[in-house]
C-alpha cells in the first residue's frame, strides 16, 4: 500500500450536515443504528471519487428537521477528500507523484498530500447537479482555490460500492458485474483458441447427434435452409457455446457443501451467493491489481460495502470479514454485526449516531492506553458488542437487575419490548463499569446506571467510575439511579412481599404423577405453602437472594402484571422516565434534574 485516504469532509449531503472523519488505512467499520448516515457516507466518498452525477438530485441536499432546506447561499454540497502517502511516508512515490502532479501540497508537518474538494451546485431551472474538483490548497484552514479544477486523473483510485442485495447469480448474468467484467476478459492466443473451438465444434455436433430430440429440432429447421437464400452451413444447434469469446455466457458457479452433491449456485442459499459475490470481487481486484503492476501503472481501489454480514452465521461473518483484510485498498463497511464489531481494532471502529436531523460520527479514544483498549475489547465489544447499536445503556451489577428491568421496561412501553426502542441492559458488576463508560462516553451512547449502591465496596465502586468521566458526584447526578439496598430488599419494603412470596411458591409447587400421588403429597405441600406465606422479612429477603436468577423473573412478572400503579416499582419507573425523555425528546416528560439530556 503506497498511499490511503486519510480524511473526508462532507457538508450538506442529506444527514451529513456537517461530518468529518478519520479513515483507517485499510478497514474503518461503519457502526450505528439503522438511519444513521453509514449508507450516506459510502454514496459521498462515491460522488467524491467517481464524479457520477446519475445518482445525485436537489433532493439530497440537507433539510432540517422541521423541512426548512438551507438557506439559497448554503446549497451546496461539498466533499474534500485527503491522500497521504502510506507506510509513514512523507512523500509519495515516483508513481502516484506523476498522478497527483503540481495538486500537490505540504501539511503544516511537512508532509505532501494531495487534497481535492468535489462540489456539488444544482443549475436552479433544470436543478440539474454540476459537480466540479478543485485543489484544496491548505486542508487545515479549509483554503480551497476555486479558480484551480484538479488536474489529476483519479482513475487510479475507483470507487466500489456494494450494497447489502449482492447475489453471484445475478453478478452472472450482468455483463457490468464484477464477475462478468472479470469473465468478459477470457482470452487465449491463436493456438489454444483453435483448439478449444474446435473441441466445442465436436462437442456440439456430438450432443447434437446422441439426442433424438436434438437431431428432430434441428432437421425441423433446416426448413429455414429452403425459404431463405443462404450462402453458408445454415441451421445450426450448439448447445454449448460455438466461441471462445462466448464462454462467459451462460455460465454458470457449482458449489458442493460437505458430502452431497454439486449444486449449480442457484440452488444454493442467499448467504452462500452474497458470500461468492464478494469473492468475485475480489478476484476482479487481485486480477486489475495485477495488470496495472504490470503496466506500472498506479492502483488503489476503495471499498465501500454494506453488511457483509447479510444472510451469513456467526462464523461465515467472521470468515467473510478476515477475507475482506486482503483485498488490496481501503475498505469502508457498515455493519449492524457485533460478531464483526468484535473482530475490528477498537481503532477502525467509527459510530454514527443521527438524534435529530443531523449525522454526528464519534471514535473511541484510548490515547494510549493498552490496558483500557483491552479490556474494553475483552469486556464490552467481545462479549456485548450490540452497545455498538444502542440509543441508551442501562448498566447493572446484579443478575436480578438485568432480568427484572426488561420486564418492567416492556410494561412500561405497553408490550414494546426495550430493544425495539434502541435500549440495551448490561449486567456488568460494579468494578467492571469504566470499560463500558469509556466507550460509551467516547462513542456518545448515552447510558445511566441502576445500582443497589448498598456495601462500601459498591459504593466505592460506583463513585470510582463516575469519577472516570469526570462525574464527582454520582448521588446528585440523575444518571444514577441509586437504592441504597439490594433490589431485593427494595422490592420488600416497598410492598411487593405477597408476589415475592407467590414466586417462591410457585417454584416450590410439586409435580403430581397421578391423583393417588397429589392425594398423598397435598397435606404435605400445604404445610410448606402457608409455611411461605408466614416468612418473616428476613426470610423473604433471604429466600429470593439465595434463589435470585430464578425466582426473579417470577415476582417481576406477577409485580408487572398488577392492575394498580404499582406495576412498576417507584425508582424504576424513575429510570423509564428519564429513558423517554432520552429516546423521546421533542416530548413533554417530567424528569427531576434531567441535566445529561
Amino acid at each position: 500500500m503506497s498511499i490511503f485516504i486519510e480524511k473526508i469532509r462532507v457538508r450538506n449531503f442529506r444527514s451529513l450536515r456537517h461530518v468529518d472523519i478519520t479513515l483507517s488505512p485499510n478497514i474503518t467499520l461503519l457502526v450505528g443504528i439503522n438511519n444513521a448516515g453509514k449508507t450516506t457516507f459510502l454514496r459521498a466518498l462515491g460522488l467524491a471519487l467517481n464524479m457520477d452525477r446519475r445518482f445525485i438530485s436537489h433532493d439530497d441536499l440537507f433539510i432540517d428537521k422541521n423541512g426548512h432546506p438551507l438557506p439559497e447561499a448554503e446549497r451546496v454540497i461539498t466533499i474534500d477528500v485527503k491522500i497521504i502517502p502510506a507506510d509513514n511516508s512523507n512523500d509519495f512515490n515516483d508513481l502516484w507523484a506523476d498522478i497527483f502532479g503540481t495538486d500537490i501540497i505540504s501539511d503544516a508537518y511537512g508532509k505532501y498530500i494531495f487534497a481535492f474538494r468535489t462540489q456539488i451546485k444544482f443549475d436552479h431551472l433544470s436543478k440539474e447537479a454540476q459537480i466540479k474538483r478543485y485543489v484544496i490548497r491548505d486542508w487545515d484552514n479549509n483554503i480551497v482555490d476555486e479558480n484551480t479544477e484538479i488536474s489529476a486523473n483519479l482513475s487510479g483510485i475507483p470507487f466500489h460500492f456494494i450494497d447489502a442485495q449482492r447475489d453471484l447469480q445475478e453478478d452472472i448474468q450482468q455483463r457490468n458485474s464484477h464477475f462478468g467484467r472479470l469473465a468478459g476478459k477470457i482470452d487465449y492466443d491463436v493456438e489454444q483458441r483453435k483448439k478449444l473451438e474446435g473441441a466445442l465444434s465436436k462437442l456440439n455436433e456430438d450432443a447434437v447427434a446422441n439426442s433424438e430430440v436434438l437431431s428432430h429440432l434441428c432437421t425441423a429447421l433446416e426448413e429455414l435452409n429452403r425459404t431463405v437464400q443462404i450462402r453458408g452451413k445454415g441451421v445450426e444447434i450448439t448447445p454449448f457455446p460455438k466461441k471462445v469469446r462466448d464462454l462467459h455466457k451462460g455460465m454458470k458457479v457449482h458449489f458442493q457443501d460437505g458430502g452431497s452433491d454439486t449444486f449449480s449456485l442457484e440452488y444454493h442459499g442467499m448467504g452462500t451467493r452474497s458470500w461468492a459475490s464478494l469473492l468475485a470481487f475480489k478476484a476482479k481486484i487481485s486480477w486489475e491489481a495485477q495488470e496495472k503492476h504490470d503496466e506500472n501503472e498506479p492502483f488503489f481501489p476503495i471499498l465501500g460495502l454494506e453488511e457483509p454480514e447479510a444472510h451469513l452465521h456467526p462464523n461465515a461473518q467472521r470468515q467473510v470479514y478476515r477475507q475482506l483484510y486482503e483485498i488490496k485498498g481501503q475498505k469502508i463497511i457498515s455493519t449492524h454485526s457485533p460478531y464483526i464489531a468484535a473482530l475490528a481494532d477498537l481503532t477502525e471502529i467509527r459510530h454514527f449516531d443521527k438524534e435529530t436531523d443531523q449525522t454526528s460520527v464519534t471514535r473511541i479514544r484510548l490515547d494510549g492506553d493498552k490496558d483500557e483498549k483491552r479490556k474494553i475489547e475483552r469486556q464490552v465489544i467481545n462479549t456485548r458488542g450490540e452497545i455498538l447499536f444502542a440509543k441508551i445503556v442501562i448498566l447493572s451489577e446484579g443478575e436480578t437487575e438485568e432480568q427484572v428491568l426488561p420486564i418492567f421496561a416492556t410494561k412500561h412501553w405497553d408490550n414494546i419490548h426495550p430493544f425495539e426502542k434502541g435500549i440495551v441492559f448490561i449486567g456488568c458488576g460494579g468494578s467492571n463499569y469504566k470499560a463500558f463508560l469509556s466507550l460509551l462516553e467516547s462513542l456518545k451512547i448515552k447510558w445511566v446506571i441502576f445500582s443497589d449502591y448498598d456495601t462500601k465496596q459498591v459504593k466505592s465502586d460506583v463513585k470510582s467510575s463516575g469519577k472516570h468521566v469526570g462525574i464527582n458526584d454520582v448521588e446528585s447526578d440523575n444518571r444514577f439511579f441509586l437504592l441504597g439496598k439490594p433490589i431485593e430488599d427494595y422490592l420488600i419494603d416497598n410492598g411487593y412481599q405477597d408476589e415475592m412470596k407467590d414466586a417462591i411458591i410457585r417454584d416450590e409447587e410439586p409435580v403430581y404423577i397421578n391423583q393417588h400421588h397429589k392425594n398423598s403429597k397435598e397435606p404435605e405441600w400445604q404445610i410448606l405453602k402457608n409455611e411461605i406465606k408466614s416468612y418473616t422479612v428476613d426470610d423473604l429477603s433471604r429466600r429470593v437472594k439465595k434463589y435470585k436468577t430464578k425466582l426473579a423473573p417470577m415476582y417481576a412478572e406477577r409485580i408487572a402484571n398488577r392492575t394498580d400503579d404499582k406495576n412498576i416499582p417507584p425508582k424504576i419507573r424513575e429510570l423509564f422516565n428519564v429513558i423517554d425523555a432520552v429516546i423521546h425528546p421533542n416530548k413533554t416528560i417530567e424528569v427531576k434534574n434531567a441535566t445529561f439530556i
